[in-house]
């Protein structure tokens, strides 16, 4: 055979380091979308821990007379809840106590969780803090 016919071919050591990069660029690619999935997955269970949350805080916006207390429960597929109400004094300005109708009001410091399994040793926690002006509750 003539040179020039054998230098139009590929060696085999040639084909081997074309196969190996091309493997190490597919098995990336796969780590990506396979990553992508996950993170997709994870996306969904944050949002649906929020919108627990968001509704369990309009309940307590629909209450008739808020008062101090909390309670917890379970949705039907593994979420699990907890809210607190607390008077929060810090927030309103004690100077100004001679005030009649101020001393009827009070703020109250609301604050919701939506908790759900990760893992066998670990919890997600949604949590949403908000405040509340209402009537001193009736003791």
């Amino acid at each position: 055979m003539s040179r020039s016919a054998r230098a139009a071919g590929f060696t085999l050591l040639e084909v081997a380091i074309a196969l190996a990069i091309m493997g190490v660029g597919v098995v990336t690619v796969l780590e990506i979308f396979s990553a992508g999935l996950r993170m997709e997955g994870r996306a969904g269970v944050r949002a649906r821990a929020v919108v627990y949350a968001r509704g369990l805080l309009d309940e307590t916006f629909t209450l008739p007379e808020v008062k101090p207390g909390s309670a917890h429960g379970r949705f039907d597929d593994g979420y699990r809840w907890e809210w607190t109400i607390r008077e929060a004094p810090e927030y309103t300005d004690q100077r100004e106590r001679d005030l009649g109708p101020k001393d009827e009001l009070t703020m109250y410091e609301i604050e919701v969780s939506v908790l759900w399994p990760e893992s066998a040793d670990r919890e997600g926690v949604y949590t949403i803090r908000t405040l509340r002006v209402a009537p001193r509750a009736s003791t």
